[in-house]
């Protein structure tokens, strides 16, 4: 009696190990599942837009930065180079374009920019804001910028709109 209860009891210590290897065998060869890249996975992007807010025509744009401090600081060199004294006016970030607007120089001072989801809602806030501070007065010249890839939603970070004095009749600049 012993003895069969010797065999019963290894047989079903082999069994259980059996069962135990063959459990471990199915999940350790099973493919492990890794969910795919999204859209989460992709750092919201910056871009800025710097100017020289005595002079127009001195602009720099930044986009598609991965942090707010390389934007910016891209901006005021690309404007710098122009010859400009350059600071900050607009700074944002996540998918979304900003539109730069400024009237001819012979005809005097006048720029806006706007931000929007797209190039043709920027574009309208951009012109809407050069003819307050340019009296109506036409601004053909424009500038389209997109952060291109991203999460996340569209951030103004950064709006200088109400720093920037409208242009006074009778005097070259207002800024």
């Amino acid at each position: 009696m012993k003895i069969i209860k010797i065999i019963c009891l290894y047989g079903s210590v082999i069994i259980l190990s059996l069962f135990s290897v063959s459990v471990y065998s199915q999940v350790n060869t099973s493919p492990v599942n890794k969910p795919a890249a999204t859209s989460d996975n992709v750092k919201t992007k910056h871009a800025a837009l710097a100017l020289d807010r005595g002079n127009g025509f001195y602009f720099g744009w930044a986009a598609d930065y991965s942090t707010l401090a390389e934007a910016e600081k891209k901006a005021i060199e690309e404007c710098n180079k122009k010859g400009g004294r350059c600071t900050i006016v607009l700074s944002f970030s996540g998918p979304g374009c900003a539109a730069y607007r400024f009237i001819t120089g012979n005809v005097g001072m006048g720029y806006g920019w706007g931000l929007a989801k797209t190039k043709e809602e920027a574009d309208a806030i951009a012109k809407k804001e050069c003819a307050e501070r340019s009296y109506g007065l036409p601004a053909p010249n424009l500038i389209l910028i997109c952060n291109s890839t991203g999460s996340g939603d569209l951030k103004e970070i950064y709006n200088a709109h109400d720093e920037i004095k409208t242009l006074q009749p009778g005097t070259l600049t207002g800024y």
